[in-house]
C-alpha cells in the first residue's frame, strides 16, 4: 500500500493543486486565515506531511522558525528547491509523521497535520501521527488537523461513475473511511476518509482540547465550476462569505476537506 502512495504522489503535481484553481486556492486561504489568530507569538513550526512546501515556506516567509517533515522523496527534493530559490532556511526531514525523533520533546509552538490523515489507513498510526504531534509542541502550544470528509467523497464518488454507487462500496465507505475497488485509482485506495466526529475524538483523546472546528472548502465543491469562473474580485467576495461560515456545524461533513485546531493540554 505504501509504495503505490508513493508511486502516487511521486507522479502528482502537488505544487500546482492549492494554486491552480479557486476551488483549490479556498483550501490554503482558509487554512491560513484559521490559523492567523494563532500565529503572532509563533516561533517554530513543524509541519508534518510538508509535501513540496506551501505551507512551510509561507510561514518560514514570516520568520519563523520551520521544521518540514515529508515522506515522499520527490516531494521532497522539490521542497527544497523551492526554499532555495526563495532563500529561505528551513529544516527539511525525510521521515514518516508516525516518527519524527529527530525534533525535540516541548520544542514547537505550532504543528501542522495537514495531509498525512488523508492516507494513513490505520487507526494505530493515526494515534501515532498525534502522540509525537502531542509530544513536540508546547504545553499550551497548538496543533491544526486536516482530514478528507467521507460523506462528501460518497458524493464524489457518485458523481465519477454510477458503477460505484452500490452497496458493498458505499457501506465500505460509510462504515471504514475506505475505497478499496479497482476501479478508482490510487488517491482513494490508498486514502482513509474521517468522519468529522471521529476526528475530533482523536484529537481530544491524544490530549488535546478543541479550539474551532471548520469546514476548509464549505460547498464550494459542489459548485466548483462556478467558483473557478469567478473573477479575482469575485473571488474574494466568495472568500470572505466563506470565512464568516466555515464554522457553521450543519457544513462539516458535507466540505471535501476539514480542518481540527487544538490547543495542548498543560
Amino acid at each position: 500500500m505504501q509504495e503505490e502512495y508513493l508511486g502516487y504522489y511521486a507522479n502528482f503535481d502537488e505544487e500546482k493543486r492549492l494554486t491552480c484553481q479557486n476551488i483549490t486556492r479556498i483550501e490554503f486561504d482558509t487554512t491560513i486565515n484559521q490559523l492567523s489568530d494563532f500565529m503572532p507569538e509563533c516561533q517554530t513550526l513543524t509541519e508534518l506531511g510538508a509535501a513540496t512546501g506551501r505551507y512551510s515556506l509561507f510561514y518560514a516567509q514570516e520568520g519563523i522558525e520551520v521544521t518540514a517533515v515529508e515522506l515522499v522523496p520527490e516531494l521532497i527534493a522539490q521542497l527544497k528547491e523551492n526554499a532555495d530559490k526563495k532563500g529561505l532556511n528551513v529544516h527539511i526531514h525525510e521521515a514518516n509523521a508516525t516518527r519524527v525523533p529527530f525534533i525535540s520533546d516541548n520544542s514547537q509552538d505550532v504543528v501542522l497535520i495537514l495531509g498525512p490523515l488523508y492516507h494513513i489507513q490505520s487507526q494505530s498510526e493515526r494515534e501515532a501521527v498525534m502522540k509525537e504531534a502531542h509530544r513536540i509542541v508546547k504545553d499550551g502550544g497548538i496543533v491544526a488537523v486536516a482530514y478528507i470528509s467521507r460523506f462528501f467523497v460518497a458524493g464524489l464518488l457518485a458523481k465519477m461513475s454510477p458503477s460505484l454507487v452500490t452497496p458493498e462500496v458505499l457501506s465500505e465507505l460509510n462504515e471504514t473511511g475506505l475505497v478499496t475497488t479497482s476501479e478508482v485509482d490510487a488517491f482513494f485506495r490508498t486514502g482513509y476518509f474521517a468522519s468529522p466526529s471521529e476526528i475530533e475524538v482523536l484529537v481530544e483523546s491524544s490530549g488535546f482540547s478543541l479550539v474551532k472546528h471548520i469546514s476548509t472548502d464549505g460547498f464550494s465543491r459542489y459548485i466548483g465550476q462556478e467558483i473557478n469562473a469567478l473573477t479575482e474580485t469575485q473571488y474574494q467576495a466568495w472568500l470572505s462569505y466563506h470565512l464568516s461560515n466555515c464554522d457553521e456545524p450543519s457544513l462539516l461533513g458535507s466540505s471535501n476537506h476539514g480542518l481540527v485546531i487544538a490547543k495542548k493540554c498543560s
